[in-house]
């Protein structure tokens, strides 16, 4: 038999996630330019999905839609954008941004 060559393929277990309820808190947060951000696929998801080689690297916001993102991901020497939409980035945790945006809340 022929062997598939999808974009999905070889990804069971890289686009696999418990199931776990996520609500659409996560779908709320307001992303700025320069920011930056995680990519992690969400396999319900199918919509702007970037290509698994991606799940996991870190990245900066480029620009900002209704409903996608513009994010600015280093690949090797070469800089890639992906155009995605919001539930398969993640603000990344631990930069100084969030950490001040946290001291001025308390």
């Amino acid at each position: 038999m022929p062997q598939s060559h999808g974009t999905r393929r070889k990804a069971r277990s890289i686009l696999t996630k418990d199931n776990v309820v996520r609500g659409i808190s996560y779908l709320l947060h307001d992303y700025k330019i320069g920011e930056k951000v995680v990519v992690d696929i969400d396999p319900r998801e199918h919509d702007t999905t970037p290509h698994r080689r991606f799940q996991g690297r870190i990245g900066v916001v480029e620009g900002v839609g209704r409903r996608t993102l513009r994010v600015a991901v280093m690949f090797g020497d070469k800089k890639k954008i992906l155009q995605t939409r919001f539930n398969h980035i993640k603000p990344l945790k631990g930069t100084p941004e969030m950490s001040a945006a946290g001291a001025e809340s308390k």
